[in-house]
């Protein structure tokens, strides 16, 4: 069933769920965008999933002339490249860990059993915000995103997610972040110690149902285990 919360949109696959995963829209979108996702993870809906899609703030963006639109930081220059808002950032970053918090308390869904992911500007602050929670996280799902800052990774991250899994799925044509800045991040990623499961479809800067079958498979594997242990 769907809910329509301030600022979250929620999709319950069982009256009591057993895990759940985060899903961050990209620049401009809403949480509604990620109805197709959260709709069509037909396998793994069977571990008993609650699926959160919350929205970004409503904030002027430079790279789009000032006008204002749902976005997780400001970007100042062309899209995917290093913002300069890091406040913008930090404080969705805070906002999505206590969202991961408020989790465990209403649900009793601990990290270990919680996947974030994320589309593009999204799958920017999934990663970002899951490499620095103070719990081990289930995974972390990026799709046609980049690593952040990563000049600042090893000394920020956290020693709970160094041994969190992390799914990268980019598309050969993407124009908004090219497919050499993502595979930049993902190597950056293993030199440091991450498992990176890395996908590349014949696709633009896009999510489509290959893509998110990739992710369901994907999801079952990490949270089935966790799940059965409850």
């Amino acid at each position: 069933m769907h809910q329509q919360a301030r600022d979250m949109i929620e999709l319950y696959t069982r009256p009591r769920p057993t895990a759940a995963t985060f899903w961050l829209h990209g620049l401009g979108a809403g949480g509604s965008d990620m109805d197709a996702i959260v709709t069509n993870l037909k396998r793994s809906r069977t571990l008993g999933l609650h699926h959160l899609a919350p929205d970004a703030p409503v904030r002027p963006v430079t790279v789009n002339q000032g006008r204002a639109t749902r976005a997780w930081f400001d970007v100042l220059g062309e899209p995917g490249a290093v913002p300069d808002d890091r406040v913008g950032l930090e404080e969705s970053v805070a906002w999505i860990h206590g969202l991961l918090e408020q989790e465990q308390l209403r649900h009793g869904i601990p990290g270990v059993r919680t996947v974030v992911g994320g589309f593009s500007q999204g799958a920017v602050v999934a990663m970002h915000a899951g490499l620095r929670y103070r719990q081990p996280l289930a995974g972390i799902v990026v799709l046609s995103g980049e690593l952040l800052l990563p000049e600042l990774l090893a000394e920020e991250r956290h020693p709970a997610n160094t041994a969190t899994p992390i799914l990268m799925i980019h598309g050969t044509d993407d124009l908004a972040i090219p497919l050499a800045e993502a595979r930049l991040g993902r190597d950056r990623l293993r030199a440091l110690g991450y498992v990176v499961d890395w996908r590349e479809f014949p696709m633009g800067h896009a999510v489509t149902l290959d893509v998110i079958g990739c992710v369901d498979d994907w999801l079952h594997r990490r949270l089935a285990p966790e799940v059965a242990a409850v």
